[in-house]
C-alpha cells in the first residue's frame, strides 16, 4: 500500500482531525497515513501514526525537520498529503492504482498531482496515457510549480533529490530548479483521486473551506455541521 505522508506545525496539528474524519468517510478509512509533526494532536489519531520532529521553530526550518525522517524512509513511492484540509470527495482508489501502474513504466518519473488541476497553469500538457473518458498527461519541462506540494505521488528518490536544508514550504514551491531537469511531471485530465478544501491560507480560517478549490466537490450539510464542531472543539472557529 501506499504510504501518504503528512507534514504539518503546531498551529495545523488539530485542523488534522476534521482531515481525518473527511478521508476516513470519503473510502479512505483503510490508507496507511502517517503524519509528521512536534506536539501530538489532541484526538484520536486512530490507524494514523505520528512522528515527532521536535520542537516547531517556524515554517523557515521545513526542510531541515523532515530530512530525519525522508533519510530513513525507503519505499519507492509516496503521497504528499496536506495537513490544512477537508477531503470533500470519494477517495479514487481505483484511479489511484491505474496511475502507480502508469508511472511504474516511467523510468523519468517524478510526480503526478492528485488533485484537479488546469493543465494550461502549469504550461500545457501532452497525454501519455489514455483511459477513455480521461487521461494522464505530462507538463512542459518548463513549466511552473514541478515541485508543488499539493496532494500528489512522489517518487521517493526525486523527493530526495531536492529535499535540501533550510527551505520552506513556500520556497520549495516555487524554485525554478527543477525546470528542464528530464524527470515526467505528471497530471490527471478529467479525473483526479482526491478532491479537497482548504481550510487556512496565509493563516486565516477560509469560509468556503467545504469547497474544493476548482469546484467539483462539496461536503454534505451533515459533514459541515461535525467538521464545524470538530473546528470549535479546537478554538479553530
Amino acid at each position: 500500500m501506499i504510504k501518504i505522508i503528512i507534514p504539518t506545525c503546531d498551529k495545523y496539528r488539530n485542523i488534522l482531525e476534521a482531515n481525518k474524519y473527511t478521508l476516513d468517510k470519503s473510502d479512505g478509512a483503510a490508507l496507511d497515513v502517517t503524519v509528521l509533526g512536534y506536539k501530538k494532536p489532541d484526538f484520536d489519531m486512530g490507524s494514523w501514526k505520528f512522528v515527532s520532529l521536535g520542537n516547531d521553530t517556524g515554517p523557515q526550518n521545513f526542510s531541515n525537520d523532515i530530512i530525519s525522517f525522508f533519510q530513513d524512509f525507503t519505499d519507492e513511492y509516496f503521497i504528499y498529503g496536506n495537513d490544512d484540509c477537508v477531503i470533500t470527495n470519494k477517495f479514487n482508489n481505483d484511479f489511484l492504482i491505474e496511475i502507480i501502474e502508469t508511472v511504474k513504466k516511467i523510468p523519468n518519473f517524478g510526480r503526478m498531482w492528485l488533485t484537479k488541476t488546469p493543465s494550461a497553469f502549469y504550461g500545457g500538457s501532452s497525454a501519455i496515457k489514455n483511459f477513455g473518458t480521461y487521461h494522464i498527461a505530462e507538463i512542459n519541462q518548463w513549466a511552473e510549480y514541478r515541485l508543488s506540494l499539493q496532494y500528489s505521488l512522489w517518487k521517493t528518490s526525486y523527493f530526495k533529490k531536492y529535499l535540501i536544508p533550510d527551505i520552506s514550504p513556500w520556497q520549495w514551491e516555487t524554485r525554478d530548479i527543477a525546470k528542464y531537469d528530464g524527470a515526467a511531471i505528471l497530471l490527471p485530465v478529467n479525473n483526479f483521486v482526491v478532491s479537497a478544501g482548504h481550510v487556512m491560507k496565509g493563516g486565516n480560517f477560509l469560509n468556503n473551506w467545504h469547497k474544493s478549490i476548482y469546484g467539483e466537490a462539496e461536503l454534505n450539510s451533515e459533514d459541515i455541521v461535525t467538521v464545524e464542531n470538530i473546528f470549535k472543539k479546537h478554538k479553530i472557529i
